[in-house]
């Protein structure tokens, strides 16, 4: 058996239902590792409770005081309008907005109060905590392209590894929860070596941007794609595997027509090949299908390259390339 000095062997990729631990070496040959966040959505659940409820006493305590007779304390609602957008949304800030006004209204008639200055004051509060709302959304779309550029590779345009780490067992928690299908294709750029070698790296990289765009123009917006290293690509489908094997053709058949400029006017291009397994394991994070997947890969390199290959138990590494 043959195996790139950086593939792992069967089963030396931790496994666990909550996290995918993988190092892959780079075109630099750093290694990257990348531990999987699991509990995503029940941890942004969780953050929106708090605020809503930081928010719910932020606008209570002044209520409160307010209501039963310290008129004195209206001002303390400037704390709590001024940030309810950022707490708790538009439907915060009208809430926090319309209690805010209602104890205003039920304190003016008193003795010493004056509603109009009340009134004015809530208001002012209001449109306060519209600007400090505008200069937060403003600063959570720059954090989200900081963070979407994070999980992007500038060449292809497609999600990186470290993007994939995070949703193969996120996926997979997914279909094990649901009982839906799940299916992984991993591609690979046949001679990808030579091509570089003959053309330079810089066509290279132009094939590699070409071939990106090729990938994401064959798959689904419900699939998950990226550049996994080098000349490597994958594919996650949320689908049995008959599904991925058409996507995996589809794929096939457009890169076999990607051509890019190279030295002396010429246009040049080369195949894929790809190894396509099924998520069978409940309890597994995903690393039995990403080996599954890879034999099938290696699979396909052994039988000639530009072609699709679905895993079968008899299959074992090849030193193609």
């Amino acid at each position: 058996m043959y195996r790139r000095p950086w593939r792992r062997p069967a089963g030396a990729i931790p496994s666990g239902p909550a996290t995918i631990v993988a190092t892959r070496r780079t075109q630099g040959g750093a290694a990257v590792t990348r531990d999987a966040r699991s509990g995503e959505l029940t941890a942004e659940r969780a953050a929106a409770r708090r605020r809503a409820a930081l928010l719910a006493v932020g606008v209570a305590v002044p209520a409160l005081l307010v209501v039963l007779g310290a008129t004195a304390a209206w001002p303390l609602f400037a704390v709590p309008l001024a940030l309810a957008l950022p707490l708790g949304g538009p439907q915060g800030l009208a809430a926090a907005g319309t209690v805010a006004a209602l104890a205003v209204t039920l304190a003016s008639g008193r003795s010493g109060a004056d509603g109009v200055e009340m009134g004015i004051g809530i208001g002012a509060f209001v449109l306060a905590g519209l600007a400090v709302g505008a200069g937060h959304a403003v600063q959570a779309r720059d954090a989200r392209r900081v963070a979407d550029l994070s999980f992007t590779d500038r060449l292809t345009g497609l999600h990186n590894y470290a993007h994939f780490a995070d949703a193969l067992p996120r996926e997979c928690r997914r279909a094990a929860r649901y009982g839906h299908p799940l299916s992984l294709v991993l591609l690979d750029l046949d001679a990808f070596k030579a091509f570089n070698d003959r053309h330079g790296h810089e066509a290279g990289n132009r094939l590699l941007a070409a071939t990106g765009q090729a990938i994401r123009a064959c798959v689904r917006s419900s699939d998950v794609v990226a550049r996994f290293g080098g000349e490597e690509f994958a594919v996650v489908v949320p689908g049995p595997a008959e599904e991925a094997m058409e996507a995996a053709e589809r794929i096939r058949a457009a890169v076999a027509d990607v051509r890019v400029v190279v030295s002396g006017g010429e246009r040049a291009g080369t195949t894929i090949s790809a190894g396509v397994a099924e998520y069978a394991a409940s309890g597994d994070d995903g690393a039995r299908m990403l080996d599954q997947a890879d034999r099938a890969l290696y699979a396909a390199k052994a039988a000639g390259r530009d072609r699709v290959t679905l895993f079968a138990p008899e299959h074992r590494w090849a030193a193609a390339s």
